[in-house]
């Protein structure tokens, strides 16, 4: 019960008393702005009205005037004695037109060109000045304007009438080229038009009648004294909308302190009273019902709260174990994820200690996924995980446990097992993925997995703590193309990994990436083998750090592993067309350069590639596509290949026998050149069963009609097996190493030591 002498207040929402406010404030607001609206939309349309009928009755009358005095100028000077001779005697008509009408004063000053033209039409003058035209538009006769170097020029025609005036005694016609927009703008007055915005709307080379000007130009009214009014109107207006406003503000902050404020703070301390466990339920603190029906809500809300407390603490416990399994188990595949494979690794360390324990660590990834990815998207991609992870699964022992550690990476650790039995099972498991089909998912390439292993039988902490490391570099080793696909760690690669891993090897690639300037390109001849002569030279990549030079074999782990082969070859395109520019590669040769098999699909490079495409008229470019770099989208490949040989380019597939498929990329890809790898060259001179297969692969080639390059050609007796076997080109140690220079005029003569043509 209210204590007496108190009125009883019946609650009410919040939003009844905001609906009450924005309903005078409303009402308010829409009366002064509907007053103020309507004001000021009567001026506006009315000035604007009177304003727009003034200025475009003024721009006609300024038209008008300013072609017609320019039409009454050109009269007067068509009708003199000197200007009637120029017709029939021409010989002095270049001295008269640039002395006599444009230098004398004549004209007015922003005449910018004058010509007379016969009785036909056509201009006396071989070379009219100032782009006028060399005949008279028949359709145009009386005058035109046209947009020419983006200015506006008036061409008025007068005629030239010799002594009698009648219409077969026109000996021509004068024509007057006029800067229309300048003088319109500088030599008329105007009171409602602003002078500076006038402009003139014309489509292209159109040629607009003299009739037709003044409808198509376009301008803005000049200030005036009721723009002036009503700027001040709006003021007054919004200086009493403004202490209408802030009264309406301060009746709110009062109603809000009133009916929110003082409850919310009563409310506040009883829940202070609480945290310090001195509060009890609400009713016995308010006696009153509450003026706002929220507010007397949230009372009883909080002694409900209060009673189911303890429910809640124990949801939480069974939420907690459901928490924990969702942390250790990765979302997409099921199997157990980084986190978790952090504290078993941990675990194992600390058993490790004073015990000796057989540890393997096994680690998997996908080869060129990030390829799969961007090219089937991120759902296929995720299929493609799944699907490695069950063959993964399947082919593991019973409890061996599979852990995802991000991404496409895979790991799984062995304890107390021998290390051959890991690497079969090591070995089980790529040739279980190597077995799905993974075209059900609509991928038509190969895919595969690469391994690392590492083993170490130690009963320190230290030793095995290296053993991801060990890991990770043999996994990057076994990736390389070219290389088994499962690698064991041993101190033989700590070499590769010194370059993988190296700082300053790694910053010298990023910088020569960023900045291109670290980036040098050595060349070396291709030699026709018919004639002796260099055909072109090969660009090869080297990046110079300090005094030493950073080669190939160190450059392009990193550049793999940190995905950077587009960006790289951005930066090689651009030395080489610096080389270009230069002249460092002698005319008449050619110069063939390698893209990277993501290069090969990015419209970027293909775009820098097809720049490089105005140095064709002097030199031959040559485009090699290395057989070892997988490239997924072989239609959009195709397609952009296609593009650079329209544009005169040719195309090598470089290392030809020593990566994925040979003959698949011949048969899905433009090719015009093929560079056999050095290991098949080598193979010619055993003269073994492979000899016999690499040379009958050659002759079946040239027959298909491509010409053949071998690479490594370091002896005659190479030289002499290939070019019986029929090979138009050669490169190697005997032709001369890559050098920074080339040698222009080189020739070689065949099976004997090089000699200047």
């Amino acid at each position: 019960m209210p204590p007496r002498g108190l009125p009883r207040f019946w609650p009410f929402t919040i939003k009844a008393y905001a609906l009450g406010f924005i309903l005078l404030m409303s009402l308010v607001l829409g009366a002064l702005g509907w007053g103020m609206q309507y004001r000021l939309d009567t001026i506006r349309a009315d000035a604007q009205k009177r304003n727009q009928q003034a200025a475009r009755a003024e721009l006609a009358v300024a038209t008008t005037r300013l072609i017609g005095e320019t039409r009454q100028k050109g009269q007067s000077i068509a009708a003199q004695d000197e200007t009637r001779q120029q017709p029939a005697n021409p010989a002095y008509y270049g001295y008269w037109r640039d002395n006599r009408a444009l230098g004398d004063g004549l004209l007015p000053a922003h005449v910018k060109a004058v010509e007379i033209y016969n009785r036909h039409g056509k201009a006396l003058a071989e070379h009219p000045i100032g782009d006028m035209p060399h005949a008279i538009p028949a359709q145009d006769s009386a005058g035109f304007l046209i947009r020419q170097g983006g200015r506006d020029y008036l061409y008025i025609f007068s005629p030239i009438l010799g002594i009698e005036a009648n219409p077969n005694s026109v000996l021509g016609t004068l024509a007057i080229k006029l800067d229309f927009m300048r003088a319109l703008k500088e030599e008329q007055r105007f009171n409602h038009v602003s002078a500076d915005s006038l402009r003139i709307h014309l489509d292209g080379q159109e040629s607009l009648p003299l009739n037709q000007i003044s409808s198509r130009l376009t301008f803005t009214l000049a200030s005036n004294p009721e723009s002036v009014a009503l700027a001040d109107t709006i003021s007054q207006f919004q200086r009493q909308g403004i202490i209408v406003l802030i009264g309406l503000f301060l009746v709110f902050y009062l109603m809000l302190a009133s009916l929110l404020a003082a409850p919310l703070r009563r409310l506040s301390l009883h829940i202070d009273a609480l945290r310090e466990g001195q509060g009890g339920l609400l009713a016995g603190s308010f006696t009153r019902s509450l003026p706002v029906a929220e507010l007397e809500k949230v009372r009883h809300s909080l002694n409900d709260y209060q009673n189911k407390l303890e429910q809640m603490h124990h949801s939480l416990n069974e939420k907690n174990d459901e928490l924990w399994m969702l942390v250790h188990h990765d979302p997409l595949t099921g199997i157990y994820n980084r986190r978790r494979f952090e504290e078993d690794w941990e675990h194992v360390l600390s058993v490790s200690s004073g015990h000796r324990l057989e540890v393997t660590l096994l680690l998997f990834d996908c080869d060129h996924f990030k390829a799969i990815n961007d090219t089937y998207g991120h759902q296929t991609g995720d299929q493609v995980i799944q699907a490695i992870t069950h063959s993964l699964q399947s082919t593991l022992r019973r409890g061996d446990r599979l852990y995802r550690l991000g991404g496409d990476e895979f790991a799984t650790l062995f304890l107390d097992i021998d290390p051959n039995l890991a690497l079969q099972t090591a070995e089980r498991c790529i040739e279980a993925v190597s077995q799905h089909d993974f075209s059900c998912l609509g991928i038509r390439e190969p895919v595969r997995i690469s391994a690392g292993l590492a083993h170490a039988s130690a009963t320190d902490t230290e030793t095995l703590a290296t053993l991801p490391k060990q890991a990770d570099i043999a996994m990057y080793h076994a990736k390389r193309p070219g290389k088994q696909k499962i690698a064991v760690y041993d101190d033989s690669m700590a070499n590769d990994a010194s370059v993988l891993f190296s700082t300053g090897v790694t910053n010298a690639v990023f910088e020569a990436i960023t900045t291109g300037e670290l980036i040098e390109i050595h060349y070396q001849p291709v030699v026709n083998l018919a004639n002796g002569e260099v055909d072109y030279y090969e660009a090869l990549v080297r990046i110079r750090e300090g005094h030493e030079l950073i080669m190939p074999s160190s450059i392009f782990p990193i550049i793999e592993a940190r995905r950077l082969e587009a960006e790289f070859d951005l930066a090689i395109i651009g030395r080489i067309e610096k080389d270009l520019e230069q002249g460092i590669i002698p005319s008449r040769t050619g110069i063939s350069l390698n893209v990277s098999g993501p290069g090969v699909i990015n419209p970027k490079i293909i775009g820098k590639l097809l720049e490089l495409g105005r140095f064709l008229d002097h030199y031959r470019l040559i485009i090699e596509v290395t057989e070892t770099a997988l490239i997924t989208q072989l239609h959009q490949a195709s397609a952009n290949l296609n593009k650079l040989r329209q544009d005169g380019f040719k195309i090598a597939l470089d290392d030809f026998g020593s990566g994925y498929s040979s003959l698949g990329y011949l048969a899905n890809m433009p090719v015009d050149i093929i560079k056999f790898d050095i290991s098949m060259v080598r193979h010619l001179d055993a003269g073994d069963r492979q000899g016999i297969i690499v040379e009958n692969l050659a002759a079946m080639i040239i027959k298909a009609g491509y010409h053949l390059v071998a690479e490594g050609i370091e002896t005659e007796k190479t030289l002499q097996k290939i070019v019986e076997i029929g090979f138009s080109r050669g490169q190697g140690h005997l032709f001369g190493r890559p050098g920074k220079t080339c040698r222009d005029g080189a020739k070689f003569s065949l099976f004997s030591k090089p000699v200047k043509g």
